[in-house]
């Protein structure tokens, strides 16, 4: 009889931890769980709990010991269903995640948005081509996105328009409509105003000062378009010498009036209604000091007279 008892008792821990370790549902429903950027462990393996897709988190992080799951489960989305065994759940989450996540910052480039989903997604340079020579610059919005890990430069750029669709709203396009501004020129000149903003404060200002120059026939003489025309990879936005606003292209705010045959950057939401709604000034030029405070004047003399008093 004493014999027994120490099988007994294993066969309980054993019979214990099975249950552990079962499903907590019959139910085949599918969730769609998601990590996301920076979240920590423990706050993930929580979710994972309040979902009640674990009967114990403690003997979760076991098995995940076991499974060699990563100290950080990889940020993205992850396929569960609510009958699944502990182990199944530990499996999915040591692999990839079936959605990755992506973040533009305003202000990139088309080619940039390129290198971060390769990077991402480990694109070769085929693909990464093809979805340069498919983006349209100035409509790539930026954002934190999801997008499928077996979705190829068409999908994402599908998402991309939907988010910017969404967020250039009916709205703003019906002020611009009220205004006798074209969509396309909005956007140019939001991709200009992201460029050359020091914070968001200043973009209605320095939206304002662009309208003035553009209804004054003057050039607008923006350094922004010729660190376009001259940026190549490890270095889009390289700093400018005066001999480079000479160089000869339609994007070169020094030698042609009017604004660029197309955006130079993606702006963000701000510089897009900065566009939309610019302050009323009276302003013409301006500059930004070290702090990246900007200071106008209405005339070049007063111009020269902040360049001397702010940048030297």
């Amino acid at each position: 009889m004493r014999k027994l008892v120490p099988i007994v008792l294993l066969l309980s821990i054993l019979i214990f931890i099975l249950y552990l370790i079962s499903p907590t549902s019959k139910s085949s429903e599918e969730i769609r769980f998601v990590v996301p950027l920076d979240e920590d462990q423990s706050t993930t393996m929580k979710r994972i709990g309040d979902e009640k897709l674990l009967r114990n988190p403690a003997l979760f992080n076991l098995i995940s010991f076991f499974y060699k799951i990563p100290p950080k489960i990889e940020p993205g989305a992850y396929k569960l269903k609510r009958n699944m065994r502990l182990t199944q759940i530990a499996k999915i989450l040591q692999k990839e995640p079936y959605q990755k996540w992506a973040m533009f910052r305003p202000g990139l480039r088309k080619e940039q948005v390129a290198e971060v989903l390769s990077e991402t997604f480990k694109w070769d340079q085929t693909i990464k081509n093809q979805f340069i020579d498919l983006a349209e610059e100035g409509y790539l919005f930026p954002d934190t996105y999801l997008f499928d890990t077996d979705g190829g430069p068409e999908d994402h750029l599908a998402r991309i328009k939907n988010n910017f669709n969404e967020k250039f709203d009916a709205q703003m396009q019906a002020d611009l409509l009220s205004q006798d501004v074209r969509n396309d020129t909005a956007i140019k000149i939001a991709s200009l105003i992201e460029r050359e903003s020091g914070s968001a404060e200043d973009k209605p200002l320095i939206a304002g000062i662009i309208w003035n120059r553009l209804n004054e026939d003057m050039r607008l003489q923006i350094d922004a378009t010729s660190q376009f025309i001259l940026g190549e990879p490890d270095n889009w936005w390289p700093k400018v010498k005066p001999a480079d606003h000479r160089r000869e292209s339609p994007y070169n705010t020094y030698l042609h009036k009017g604004l660029p045959p197309g955006p130079i950057s993606n702006p963000s939401l701000a510089s897009i209604k900065a566009a939309i709604y610019p302050d009323q000034t009276d302003c013409l030029y301006y500059i930004h000091d070290q702090n990246k405070t900007i200071h106008c004047s209405e005339t070049y003399e007063g111009h020269l007279a902040n360049i001397e008093k702010f940048l030297k």
